[in-house]
């Protein structure tokens, strides 16, 4: 048996080279990391560009405009109808989200008389009293700090909205450009994998938009009408709430029910338990009834990956993260499959939204 000659030692320079792609890998990494907030904003950024040219397809297919008219149109129906309902419905909207503010601290005291009346739930009484005041070091206190970072986010700034819109709107107009100049800055060959992922996501976005944008609408219409018939006040406002949550799926209901099981206290103890039933069969109807056959005809992402990346993506990058983190999820299965299952393993894998690779 012949030796296995022994390999030549690296050259300091070939050493160095590498160890200077090590330091700059990380240098980068560390920057995307301090400016990871940016990095999401122009990503909501995108989310906006995509919805955009998504009701540009469905204009297009259905008349014969051309690509530019389309996408005007896409924008003024978007703004339009935005402003048709804060314009419309804005004065009783206002009316009922401000009910829901003023009747929180009699629902607060109705709850607590009915908690008051057995020992374990006069104890939970006494923890959330001591935490309103800052007094408590309990568990209760430790687990709603934490859960604060999982907060659904109603509002991210007005400078940082203005910058999601006007980026919307250059990604929006410049679409193509921008995605062929990115490409050019990756290896010949690797641009083309990279550039038949990004079109995958684009595809596999847009029929998650559109899924999850009937899927409030559905939450909200039922939710509103089972709260009206039970009575309970700020239906409406407690129901727009309900809607927007699905779209970050298990953390938000659970957070949509807890303001509409207050107020119902302000009713009576027997209504606030009747709202509870219904936030609890609703959601669960809509999660595994509702919403899979949505995720058929549009974009499905497993559940437990879904609450998985919500949990780490909130504990990662904050409410904001928690806020993407469905979509996020969506772009990373696509790049995934196709850039590792499929490219690099060479096995076949179903890519969300169901576009063939």
């Amino acid at each position: 048996m012949e030796p296995t000659p022994a390999r030549p030692a690296p050259s300091l320079s070939a050493f160095t080279a590498r160890l200077l792609l090590v330091l700059a890998v990380g240098a980068l990494a560390l920057a995307a990391w301090t400016v990871r907030d940016a990095f999401l904003l122009v990503f909501a950024a995108v989310l906006v560009a995509i919805a955009l040219h998504g009701i540009a397809d469905g204009l297009t297919r259905k008349t014969p405009l051309p690509r530019g008219a389309a996408l005007g149109i896409a924008a003024l129906l978007l703004i339009g109808s935005v402003a048709a309902i804060l314009w419309i419905f804005g004065a009783q909207l206002a009316s009922e989200l401000s009910g829901v503010a003023d009747r929180l601290p009699e629902a607060w005291d109705r709850a607590r008389q009915t908690l008051n009346a057995n020992p374990l739930g006069s104890a939970l009484v006494s923890e959330i009293e001591a935490l309103m005041s800052g007094d408590s070091n309990g568990s209760l206190s430790n687990m709603l700090s934490d859960a604060g970072g999982f907060a659904l986010p109603f509002a991210s700034g007005f400078t940082s909205g203005l910058l999601v819109l006007f980026m919307a709107a250059f990604l929006t107009i410049s679409a193509v450009p921008t995605r062929n100049g990115a490409l050019l800055l990756l290896p010949s060959g690797t641009d083309r994998k990279v550039g038949e992922a990004l079109d995958a996501s684009g595809h596999a976005l847009k029929k998650w938009l559109l899924g999850i944008s009937i899927d409030m609408a559905i939450m909200t219409i039922v939710m509103g009408l089972v709260l009206w018939l039970l009575g309970v006040p700020a239906f409406v406002g407690l129901a727009l709430i309900a809607g927007i949550a699905q779209f970050v799926p298990t953390a938000g209901p659970l957070l949509a029910a807890i303001p509409g099981v207050l107020l119902a206290f302000t009713v009576s103890p027997a209504t606030a338990l009747w709202t509870a039933l219904a936030y609890f069969t609703v959601s669960q109807v809509e999660a595994n009834l509702i919403y899979p056959l949505i995720q058929k005809k549009t974009a499905s992402i497993p559940p437990a990956l879904n609450l998985f990346a919500i949990l780490a993506f909130g504990m990662l990058l904050g409410p904001l993260g928690v806020l993407l983190a469905t979509p996020i999820l969506v772009v990373a299965s696509v790049f995934v499959i196709q850039l590792y299952v499929r490219a690099t393993l060479g096995k076949e894998a179903a890519v969300p939204g169901g576009r063939p690779g």
